[in-house]
């Protein structure tokens, strides 16, 4: 333990000395909050919830999303869709300049779209099912070109981000992409391409990424939005604690155990605790395809092996059941199970299971993230309450970033594992897409590898259907369909909960989605009355 705890002891120091100058000393307008990753801020290829909340503040969308689930124009005037749904043409603002100084026009919008598209990485799955590619009609009309009717193509559209294409063309490297080379994603490691109201200035790898207000951002800014901003990709609790208690943070992450939430705020009056409700959930994603969990049964008593009411009380307080792959308070919800611990539930489960005999000799493997640790006290309580009944559950600890890695591959997909996962758009559909659809395997999101062509039309028949009311209630069907085959186990929709210094900053989130937590603009710092 001595041995430990002097390793943290450098770690922190290390660490520290490793933060950028003004980080530790700034008295200016600054906001800096940890994230448990590096983030990623090539549109192209970020789209976990670090990587999200840095793009809304590099990058503008076409259009941008509201408090009640609509969006509202924003890059895009206004828009225009053909009789039969397969094209939309999008009229262009022309006061936009990027970063670099370059016009923003029509030819970036389509550049950046079909960059997306050929990367098919980040929030590429949105759209590539249904985006065959994008064309600049003149320098301030944009068309995309669509396969099919994609019902939820606007409010998908808050999550694609225009690059400066004359930037990025002048950037490119040696890579996959043919004449495009990488398409310049080496170049976007350590600068970004965007219009959006910051840019990057500093980047310390797998440390930090920071930036500065840019001052010709066409939306302009409210009185005492922050001048900078920093995102640091580690989150330990103890260091978490420290640099707030030395006022080097203006808030913490939401990934904070009970614990040391408590702890901040018992330490420190003027810390305070915001909760946004963002519709995000924690849930026990289940590889399909994996022996014994690919049996439905043993999928079923899995979700009868979890305490809902003491991880919603003591775990992650504010939080309630999640019942559905979708949150409570979104279009077409319904309750698509409604589990409960019952040890003789689970028993029977087993028992009619095909591995009834041999449960006991196969271990089920339970992946939780080290950067998260009620993710551990979750897995603790699901090993225990297991053995009761006769299932062994072997626990791994692993990064998130080894995590999202094996999740490529459905052989090295953990069977089960703890995920938290925040909607990237209003419409459920998203969801679907994301988490469940065949064609989206091999991500972070989708480590459930269900791979049903049944269930795929659903979903493709849900996204085709423009009417609201209609798509609402396919999206009924799809999670009916799923409830008879408990792909997943749902545990939690948990609010952000978020420690921040309230003496001199106002952190009042508007927008439910991941991320939009720290979208800087709505976020004001008032360095006067630091202490």
């Amino acid at each position: 333990m001595k041995k430990f705890l002097a390793l943290l002891a450098i770690c922190f120091v290390s660490f520290v000395a490793s933060c950028p100058a003004d980080a530790a000393t700034a008295g200016g307008s600054i906001f800096r909050v940890t994230q448990a990753i590096m983030p990623k801020w090539d549109p192209a290829v970020g789209s976990d919830y670090a990587s999200g909340a840095v793009l809304i503040n590099l990058y503008d969308s076409l259009v941008f999303p509201t408090p009640d689930g609509r969006v509202n124009p924003w890059v895009a005037e206004s828009w225009t869709i053909s009789q039969d749904g397969l094209k939309w043409d999008f009229k262009i603002r022309e006061d936009i300049v990027f970063h670099s100084g370059n016009k923003l026009t029509a030819h970036d919008v389509a550049y950046s779209m079909n960059r997306l598209l050929e990367i098919g990485e980040g929030f590429a799955f949105l759209f590539y099912a249904y985006i065959d590619s994008a064309e600049a009609l003149d320098d301030y009309r944009v068309r995309l070109n669509c396969k099919a009717p994609y019902g939820p193509l606007l409010n998908s559209l808050v999550r694609f981000y225009i690059v400066d294409s004359k930037l990025l063309k002048g950037k490119y490297a040696a890579g996959d992409y043919g004449e495009n080379g990488d398409y310049g994603k080496t170049y976007l490691l350590e600068h970004d391409a965007g219009s959006g109201p910051y840019a990057v200035d500093s980047v310390s790898t797998n440390i930090s990424v920071g930036g500065s207000i840019f001052r010709d951002y066409w939306a302009g800014f409210e009185k005492n939005a922050p001048e900078k901003f920093i995102f640091y990709s580690s989150n330990e609790a103890v260091r978490v604690k420290t640099m707030m208690s030395r006022q080097e943070l203006e808030a913490a992450d939401h990934y904070q155990t009970t614990e040391n939430i408590q702890a901040m705020l018992d330490s420190d009056p003027t810390l305070k605790l915001a909760h946004n409700y963002t519709g995000g959930g924690v849930n026990l994603w289940i590889n399909n395809q994996k022996a014994p969990v690919d049996d439905p049964k043993v999928r079923e008593a899995l979700g009868c092996l979890i305490d809902y009411a003491t991880i919603c009380s003591k775990i992650l307080p504010d939080s309630v059941q999640k019942k559905s792959v979708i949150p409570s308070n979104s279009l077409g919800y319904k309750a698509m199970f409604n589990f409960s611990l019952d040890l003789e539930k689970a028993r029977k489960a087993i028992a009619e299971s095909k591995y009834a005999d041999s449960i006991a000799k196969t271990p089920i493997e339970l992946v939780w993230n080290s950067e998260s640790a009620d993710r551990e006290k979750i897995a603790l309580m699901i090993q225990a309450l297991a053995s009761q009944i006769g299932v062994k559950v072997s626990i791994v600890e692993l990064p998130w970033s080894t995590i999202v890695a094996n999740s490529a591959k459905v052989d090295t997909s953990p069977m089960t594992t703890i995920v938290s996962v925040t909607p990237v758009t209003a419409d459920s559909g998203a969801q679907f897409v994301s988490q469940i659809r065949s064609k989206a395997t091999g991500t972070w999101e989708n480590m459930n590898w269900v791979n049903d062509t049944a269930l795929d039309a659903l979903i493709d028949k849900a996204l085709a259907t423009v009417d609201i009311d209609k798509r609402a209630a396919a999206y009924g069907a799809i999670q009916d369909y799923m409830a008879k085959r408990f792909t997943f186990v749902p545990i939690t929709e948990s609010p952000e909960r978020l420690v921040y210094q309230s003496s001199y900053v106002e952190l009042a989130p508007k927008i439910p989605l991941q991320g939009f937590s720290f979208y800087l603009r709505d976020i004001k710092v008032f360095p006067e009355r630091r202490k």
